[in-house]
């Protein structure tokens, strides 16, 4: 500090400030840190999501990343907005799907899929190792292939629940991905929601 000639308080509120915007890091007993952006290219343009087993799924986003099954639930109640989202009549159920994605052990993404129970109780996709070829492979065997995708993203802040679950750096935000498939005859059969750690992603998409 002496030799920029400013106060430790100013010192202090310029590092402060530089880890609010997302600059730097502080990694405790080291010191305060530049942060580096090496971003993880989520490529949407094949559209399909493929998962192999509860320890080692093939991430989505073709990076090489560890992805755990937390949680699978044959049938739940949907809310209203997945119920519209995927055609559902009141009282119909849904299979969910909960996954995390790692990045050499930080978790980076956070992955929810519903799906309509009439289809998917009953299959692998309700089981938690859900097999070669993962959610889509079931689907298809089911006689339901997804053949087209849409995806709405949203950029916002992290609550606090996610700061949490994906141990967030202070001033950075999230992408927020909600993804459907539809079959050949226009059936929306997956509504996946997807919170990404923006500090780590980069989204690709090709456009015709």
């Amino acid at each position: 500090m002496s030799n920029y000639g400013v106060a430790r308080m100013t010192a202090r509120h310029g590092l402060s400030m530089l880890k609010d915007e997302g600059l730097t890091v502080t990694r405790h007993g080291s010191g305060v840190f530049v942060r580096a952006f090496e971003p993880i290219v989520r490529d949407s343009t094949g559209g399909k999501v493929d998962e192999s087993t509860v320890t080692a799924e093939i991430d989505e986003t073709g990076a090489g990343l560890t992805v755990r099954t937390l949680a699978v639930t044959a049938e739940a109640e949907p809310s209203e907005k997945i119920r519209t989202a995927l055609g559902l009549a009141k009282g119909e159920k849904v299979t969910v799907r909960e996954r995390l994605h790692l990045r050499e052990r930080k978790p980076v993404l956070f992955a929810t899929s519903y799906l309509p129970s009439s289809i998917a109780a009953g299959t692998p996709i309700a089981d938690q190792e859900i097999g070669p070829g993962g959610t889509h492979a079931r689907l298809t065997e089911a006689g339901h292939a997804p053949v087209r995708f849409r995806e709405d993203v949203v950029a916002r802040m992290p609550t606090i629940e996610e700061i949490e679950e994906l141990r967030i750096e202070p001033g950075t935000p999230v992408l927020s991905v909600t993804r459907t498939a539809f079959t050949q005859d226009g059936a929306a059969v997956e509504v996946s929601h997807v919170v990404l750690d923006a500090g780590e992603f980069m989204l690709r998409y090709d456009i015709d």
